[in-house]
């Protein structure tokens, strides 16, 4: 073989290498993976608690809420999870939790799926006995921090949900998570909007305050804030701070990730700061058009978009379904 050959042979050999390994950069570039928020619908266990309001989820209770409703109703969540994780979920924001025994369950379920999740939780003091919690991946996201924002300001308290706050690192980011469940709208939108607004005070300044002493934070707001992107309460969230409603940014406010009666309502969303919209580097960002409702057939009522979510009550008629919310997502690359 002459040297002229073997040199041609050479250079083809290294153009396939360099071809090769840009696309494996490449694909390593555009690594996406997924942030997730889900109210899953009175996720409560069957044990008498004398310090939470749970008596109708009790085996002899009006619903009759049992061990085979619960195994059932535990199937159907972390179903969804499976599915959601199939594309890499990172955060899963969650709401209606009654405790930390029910988060347990739902993470030894998911072991035995072969994914890798751990919970933070802090008890609250919502009459209704139910909380919000943070499922992570624990191979992605490292928390260092968490606290509870209480609803509480200028004064004024309400009975409802705290706020949970983390700080972690991820993809050698750090990132502030802020799990919400704000103020039903049972007793009217306008004569409960006001607590709503409280809330959106309370995580304003958290969020401000974060902005201020680190201001490289990555922060992402997620959960169920009993508004529209259009309603007060969340313009006053984004409006003069670095936050960024991404239900609002891709048009999604004609989607719903509940059904009230005829209409669909879109309370579910996830926010970013506006430092998650810029492609930096290795540094995680945003996925431009991402940010979605999830809402495949199976979750809706008998299959049929035209119903609402397949949940697990409506009144005291047992549905046996997932939960009366779509969850919501998006992705970020990096």
């Amino acid at each position: 073989m002459s040297f002229r050959t073997i040199l041609l042979s050479l250079l083809l050999l290294s153009g396939v290498i360099l071809l090769f390994s840009g696309f494996f950069n490449s694909k390593k570039l555009s690594k996406t993976q997924l942030v997730a928020f889900y109210n899953v619908e009175n996720l409560f266990d069957t044990i008498d608690d004398p310090h939470k309001s749970d008596n109708d989820y009790l085996p002899h209770s009006k619903l009759q809420w049992n061990n085979e409703k619960y195994k059932n109703k535990m199937d159907r969540i972390s179903e969804v999870i499976s599915i959601l994780n199939q594309d890499g979920m990172v955060l899963l924001g969650l709401a209606e939790i009654e405790n930390r025994l029910v988060l347990e369950n739902l993470v030894q379920q998911q072991h035995k799926n072969k994914n890798t999740f751990a919970f933070i939780q802090e008890e609250g003091n919502d009459p209704r006995g139910i909380d919000v919690a943070l499922l992570y991946n624990k191979t992605l996201f490292k928390p260092l921090f968490h606290k509870v924002l209480k609803p509480c300001w200028e004064g004024i308290c309400l009975e409802s949900r705290d706020v949970l706050a983390v700080k972690g690192l991820w993809n050698k980011d750090t990132v502030w998570v802020y799990v919400n469940h704000w103020p039903s709208r049972r007793a009217g939108q306008e004569e409960s909007e006001h607590k709503r607004i409280l809330m959106s005070h309370v995580l304003k300044h958290s969020i401000d305050s974060v902005s201020k002493a680190s201001p490289t934070s990555k922060i992402i707001v997620m959960g169920d804030f009993n508004d529209l992107p259009s309603n007060t309460s969340m313009k006053e969230l984004v409006s003069g701070s670095k936050l960024i409603n991404l239900f609002e940014k891709e048009n999604l406010m004609d989607e719903g990730s509940l059904k009230y009666k005829k209409d669909w309502l879109l309370f579910d969303q996830i926010l970013v700061s506006n430092n998650l919209l810029v492609k930096s580097g290795r540094l995680m960002h945003y996925q431009e058009g991402s940010a979605s409702v999830f809402n495949p057939l199976f979750l809706h009522y008998k299959k049929d978009k035209k119903n609402g979510p397949y949940r697990t009550y409506r009144g005291q008629s047992y549905y046996g379904g997932y939960s009366d919310h779509f969850p919501v997502y998006l992705r970020v690359s990096y």
